[in-house]
């Protein structure tokens, strides 16, 4: 049950684009004490609090649920626990199609705010406090016909009323959580609480029945305990980033960056072009190779490290590519390739995807490849670095300049 997003949104306040023509991935969270790979030092499945989830890093980070039991058309309770530091961001919003039925929940200085229409007016219920304290908050808010209920950690009960309507109050899915798609809630709240908030939440319910099983996920990774250090993370469920298109990538290019992997497999960096052309980065039980096709056939050339790449340091991988000459660095460790000419080479410049690509993209002669799982830092295009926050996809279990460092 997926369908393509209709816009990714390149950073906070940006234009929307064009979707891109691949579907992201729908995940399904396993447990969190995932057995350590034989060969990494780092545990595949850091601590982390169970069935919470963090969101956050872009703009648009966020789950969606399209099947829900259950009609909340008259009445309606949702619950839901949350823990932020921020000040600002969106936790929820369902509507109609044109958006003008809706209810929602954000965050705005630090206070909650829970807002549904009654016709064509606007109830808002706001918090007097401020729970943007890093501590964990239980919320329940209730809708029945033109009254409103905001009920925080079972002791704050705030109400608020409108003159009933004889309108009916039609809600479409998806339910948004965690943040919006591109150009969503616009039309309803205010400006600097339409983009994700940035923090945890856990256990999602209508009518006192849990809302599990998201349809989409847009960089969402578990919610993580311990230390936190700046780069990059792709979970273990899977995801990807894709670069924005100032990043492209054609015949001649310098591509570096620094891993921390939690598994020995994995895809890295990919492009591809609609003839068939390709590169691809990947791991593979602990060696790194590069593959291309530049239209006239397939060549390689990799590295097998001698320190391991799963020891839980950082290292530095460096692919340059100038026409048929494709050079790989692993730390100090060289290798490369010189694959044939191609008298009428085209300089494509193709999207690049980090940390895993769709299967869909993969040509029959790429083996299917494990999405990467660990942290990615100091990624550099050309010598220009690369912001994953204003990316124009984050799909998946990818937490944007977030990493744990245990």
């Amino acid at each position: 049950n997926l369908s393509k997003p209709k816009a990714s949104q390149n950073k906070k306040g940006g234009k929307s684009k064009d979707a891109p023509s691949w579907d992201p991935v729908a995940l399904k969270f396993p447990e969190r004490n995932a057995p350590r790979n034989s060969h990494c030092h780092l545990s595949n499945s850091p601590r982390a609090i169970e069935h919470a989830y963090q969101y956050g890093g872009t703009a648009n980070s966020r789950q969606e649920f399209e099947h829900l039991k259950g009609d909340f058309g008259a009445k309606s309770q949702f619950s839901i626990r949350l823990r932020t530091r921020s000040s600002h961001g969106m936790i929820f919003y369902v509507s109609d199609q044109e958006e003008n039925d809706f209810m929602t929940l954000f965050l705005a200085h630090g206070r909650l705010v829970y807002m549904f229409n009654v016709g064509h007016k606007k109830l808002k219920i706001r918090s007097q406090e401020k729970y943007n304290d890093g501590l964990w908050h239980d919320v329940v808010f209730i809708r029945e016909k033109s009254s409103g209920r905001l009920v925080i950690d079972g002791l704050r009960v705030l109400e608020e009323s409108l003159p009933p309507t004889e309108a009916t109050w039609k809600i479409k899915g998806p339910i948004y959580l965690g943040g919006v798609a591109p150009g969503k809630a616009v039309k309803n709240v205010q400006i600097n609480s339409i983009y994700s908030f940035s923090g945890c939440l856990s256990n999602l319910q209508l009518n006192g029945a849990s809302i599990t099983s998201a349809s989409q996920t847009f960089s969402v990774t578990p919610c993580f305990e311990g230390p936190m250090e700046t780069g990059t993370y792709f979970s273990t469920e899977g995801g990807y980033v894709v670069l924005d298109e100032s990043f492209n990538i054609g015949l001649k290019f310098e591509i570096a960056f620094e891993v921390r992997p939690r598994s020995s497999s994995g895809t890295l960096v990919h492009g591809h072009s609609v003839n068939g052309e390709y590169l691809n980065v990947h791991m593979k039980n602990g060696q790194v190779i590069v593959k291309v096709n530049n239209g006239i056939r397939d060549f390689s050339t990799s590295v097998t490290p001698k320190q391991s790449l799963c020891d839980g340091r950082w290292h530095r991988i460096t692919v340059i590519r100038d026409s048929n000459v494709v050079q790989l660095d692993v730390d100090s460790e060289v290798n490369h390739v010189v694959g044939p000419l191609n008298p009428k080479p085209i300089d494509h410049r193709e999207p690049v995807f980090v940390g895993g690509v769709p299967e869909s993209l993969l040509t029959p002669r790429l083996a299917p490849s494990k999405p990467f799982t660990g942290c990615i830092r100091h990624f550099v295009i050309d010598g220009h670095p690369v912001s994953f926050s204003k990316a124009a996809l984050v799909s998946g279990a990818v937490s944007i300049n977030s990493c744990p460092a245990a």
